[in-house]
């Protein structure tokens, strides 16, 4: 690979496996975002731009090109800049997303719509802004439903209702996450993952048939016609409904091989009816007793913070975020893992209260237990954390990875780190 082809990559993560696959491909790298890495030896060229800001972006990539500089490949692993890397790879004529695609995979109503358009199974959904519109679609889909944000992220807002007054309920706390920097209680405060993952005029509220069955979530790596798996995450606990706050993800899929190749089926045809032509894609879909339904298309790997790919590179050996670069300089999708993937995944470790972190108790014990591979700090003494689902559903302090020979071994290693792993608080 010529050392010469320099990327633009629009970052938000700290990751540092992230951060330096660029690198480990022998690229050049120009870094658009607000706050570099405090490791200069990651990027050539810094442009110091709110990376989720479309015309700001825009408007660097200009001066840069103006002064001479280069861009060959544009990528981003964020959702929030999403529609951002699109518009700059349209603009230079690189491979990428289309900016239609990236807005039918970031507006969920528009991925509903384009999906039942193709007939790929999904949740019938519709899309409201008001109280009115929302008990209307509920008398023609009937209960229980499930209302969320039309664009957002996180399982922010994500609410299973069984009644009228629960559907109130939910229009109202949907409905007022739009126009919110921040939440705040007690004098704590954090701010609203809504403002990252917001998309333009996608404001509304989704009302949603309720899909039964177990959920999974699918990672592809897609360019040049080609759509290809990466793993498969069982999800191996239910959600604690009315909620969706993410849990344990673990891979190898235990799903008979009939039932995998429908996942894959579905989710592929999913994929080339929104569009997507190139990049990455994380998919969650449903097995229900009449087969899979999507739940979600995101269009870039899964994982913000890079756990669902460390835990798919524990069991098969690829590292996705690789390949996802590698499609985006038009070289061909053509990975191929271990015969026989190592069982793997990972776990949020979630704070229990509102309030000001001090530290953290069992991180030594954790970090000891057999299995557990590493521990990835989504918090730091001093940071405040604000309990109030579904509305703000960042409470995550730490992610646990771990491996083992068996999917028990696994699971009893993430078990055993969420017990030790506490928070402590100021007061």
């Amino acid at each position: 690979m010529s050392e010469s082809r320099t990327l633009l990559l629009i970052a938000s993560s700290a990751n540092p496996d992230l951060l330096s696959t660029p690198r480990a491909l022998g690229l050049r790298v120009v870094l658009a975002n607000a706050v570099p890495p405090a490791d200069g030896g990651l990027y050539d060229v810094h442009l110091p731009v709110d990376e989720f800001d479309e015309e700001a972006v825009l408007a660097a990539v200009r001066g840069h090109l103006a002064g001479g500089g280069r861009i060959d490949a544009v990528a981003t692993f964020h959702e929030g800049s999403l529609h951002v890397a699109a518009r700059v790879a349209a603009e230079l004529g690189l491979p990428g997303n289309s900016q239609e695609a990236v807005r039918a995979m970031r507006d969920k109503y528009e991925t509903g719509r384009r999906l039942e358009e193709a007939r790929v199974p999904t949740p019938a959904t519709r899309v409201v802004r008001t109280r009115a519109e929302a008990l209307a679609v509920a008398g023609e889909l009937s209960y229980p439903l499930v209302l969320k944000p039309q664009a957002s992220g996180a399982s922010q807002g994500v609410t299973k209702v069984a009644d009228e007054a629960e559907l109130k309920a939910a229009f109202d706390n949907i409905s007022g996450i739009y126009g919110r920097d921040s939440f705040d209680e007690g004098g704590y405060s954090v701010p609203n993952v809504a403002r990252v993952y917001a998309y333009p005029d996608a404001e509304g509220v989704l009302v949603q048939e309720y899909v039964r069955g177990d959920e999974f979530a699918l990672d592809f790596v897609y360019g040049g016609g080609e759509y290809r798996l990466l793993a498969i995450h069982d999800k191996p606990y239910p959600f604690a409904e009315p909620h969706f706050i993410e849990g344990a993800y673990a891979t190898p899929s235990q799903l008979p091989e009939v039932d995998q190749k429908a996942l894959i089926t579905t989710a592929v045809d999913a994929l080339r009816a929104l569009g997507a032509t190139v990049g990455g894609a994380h998919v969650e879909l449903r097995l229900t007793p009449s087969g899979p339904k999507i739940i979600e298309v995101n269009g870039r790997l899964g994982g913000t913070n890079a756990f669902v790919q460390e835990s798919i590179r524990e069991s098969t050996g690829v590292w996705g975020p690789r390949e996802y670069l590698r499609a985006v300089l038009g070289e061909p999708v053509d990975f191929t893992g271990k015969e026989n993937p190592t069982p793997a995944g990972f776990t949020p470790v979630l704070a229990d209260r509102t309030g000001e972190l001090a530290g953290f108790e069992g991180v030594a014990e954790a970090e000891a237990l057999p299995g557990v591979v590493a521990l990835r700090w989504m918090a730091a003494p001093g940071d405040h954390v604000v309990i109030k689902y579904p509305e703000n559903p960042v409470s995550c302090f730490v992610l646990v990875l771990a491996r083992g020979e068996r999917r028990e071994d696994v699971l009893s290693a993430l078990e055993s780190a969420d017990q030790l792993l506490k928070p402590v608080y100021v007061n």
